[in-house]
Formats: C-alpha cells, sequence, structure tokens
C-alpha cells in the first residue's frame, strides 16, 4: 500500500509521538496526532549498593531513567529494542547489549544467554507493568530490582476530540491502556497495528481487526500495516 493510502493515527503521549510523526511524515504519510497517556515522573531514592546491568524495556522507561536522580555508577545497559535504543540514544546513553526482541520475556533469554549470573539487574519502568522480564531473571538466578520511574494514565474522553477519525485510518496501539483509552473516547473500530501480543490481544477483545508488530519499533509496525516503503 502507497503512503498515501491511508492515514496513521499515533496514540502514545505526546512525547513518545513526536519522532514517530516526524519519520513518518518524511516518509510521506499523512498522520493524526492523538496522545491517548500521560506519564507522571516518579523520583524514588537510589537503591543500594552497586548494580551491573540496567534493563530497559520501552522509550519512556529510557527518558525516565536519564532524568532519575538515583541512576547508579557505573550499570552497563540494555533495551528491548530499537525503539527503546533511540529514546536512549536521543538523552545521550547507549545500549550495550545488541537485543531486537518483541517483548520482556525474549529479552530475558537474551540476557540470560549474553551474561553469567550472579549479576545484579535494574528494572526501571511504570509502576504497573507486565511480569517478564523479572521473572525469567529471578528464575536464572539474578538479583532483580524493579524500579517505578513513572506513572501511566490515560486522558479522560472528555479531554479528547469528540470524532477525530476519518475513513480509512489505520490506528497504531503501543500498550493496553492507550486501546482502553480508545474504546472510552469512541464507538468507532478501525484496523490497527499493534506494537506486541499483549496490546494486541486487548485490542482484538475490543472489536478491532488487529496486526502485531513482530519487533517493538515503527519500522515493524509499518510492515504489519502492509505500509513499508
Amino acid at each position: 500500500m502507497t503512503a498515501a493510502g491511508r492515514r496513521i493515527v499515533l496514540t502514545r503521549e505526546a512525547q513518545g509521538n513526536a519522532p514517530w510523526l516526524e519519520r513518518l511524515r518524511e516518509l510521506g504519510f499523512v498522520t493524526l496526532d492523538l496522545p491517548l497517556l500521560r506519564y507522571e515522573t516518579l523520583d524514588p531514592p537510589a537503591p543500594a549498593g552497586r548494580w551491573d546491568w540496567v534493563l530497559l524495556t520501552s522509550p519512556q522507561g529510557a527518558r525516565a531513567y536519564a532524568s532519575w536522580a538515583g541512576r547508579p555508577d557505573g550499570a552497563k545497559i540494555g533495551t528491548l529494542g530499537n525503539g527503546t535504543r533511540a529514546a536512549l540514544e536521543a538523552v545521550g546513553l547507549f545500549d550495550e547489549l545488541g537485543c531486537n526482541v518483541a517483548d520482556g520475556a525474549m529479552l530475558a533469554r537474551a540476557f540470560v544467554a549474553s551474561v553469567t549470573a550472579p549479576c545484579r539487574v535494574l528494572l526501571p519502568g511504570a509502576v504497573s507493568r507486565m511480569s517478564e522480564p523479572a521473572k525469567t531473571l529471578r528464575m536464572a538466578g539474578y538479583e532483580v530490582l524493579d524500579v517505578p520511574l513513572y506513572r501511566t494514565s490515560a486522558v479522560p474522553p472528555e479531554q479528547l476530540p469528540t470524532a477525530p477519525l476519518a475513513a480509512g485510518d489505520m490506528v497504531f496501539f503501543c500498550s493496553p491502556t492507550a486501546v482502553r483509552a480508545f474504546v472510552a473516547a469512541w464507538k468507532e473500530r478501525p484496523d490497527c497495528v499493534a506494537i506486541g501480543a499483549t496490546t494486541a490481544a486487548v485490542a482484538r477483545e475490543a472489536g478491532f481487526r488487529t496486526e502485531v508488530a513482530e519487533t517493538p519499533d515503527l519500522d515493524a509496525m509499518l510492515r504489519a500495516a502492509g505500509l513499508e516503503q
């Protein structure tokens, strides 16, 4: 499908949407910036002791980690995939693991294959999060600490536009929270692409015809939509 064939609707928080909007417009796509999420940054105290690795599973996690006053000295950083890596590099930090995988469980397996336990691993991220990669890492003998650096909330329906959608729109969802915010605001169920299996399951349950990106990045979402250049 050509870039002119469909409008792409981005639903992350405004800061997260921004680099994707820029890239999509450079590629010739028509876009709609429709942020459905908000992030509240938290500032927990620095964890005690020395930490060997920090694993980041989302672009927002990368941005929150970069601004965290308690960031440990000397820890290596690994990211889930290209999108998180790009967000990390944008704030002047760099990935040393080299993964590009679809979810936290796959990140944990890649880490176990590359880094020998015992090892102390920080997992900065949202207050509410999935059980992986922490579950697999702990089972493999790593010491793991979840660090809540931000809280995600949906934009209330009354603060969203009444009728932003048009025929042929393709919605990109990057979290279950974004799907639920969309469902709370509008009755339409346009075609969508989910950034991973967890988000896809929520979208399908809500009645969306859903494709799933193979990896959590913009290029993979375009491929899943049949919109690759």
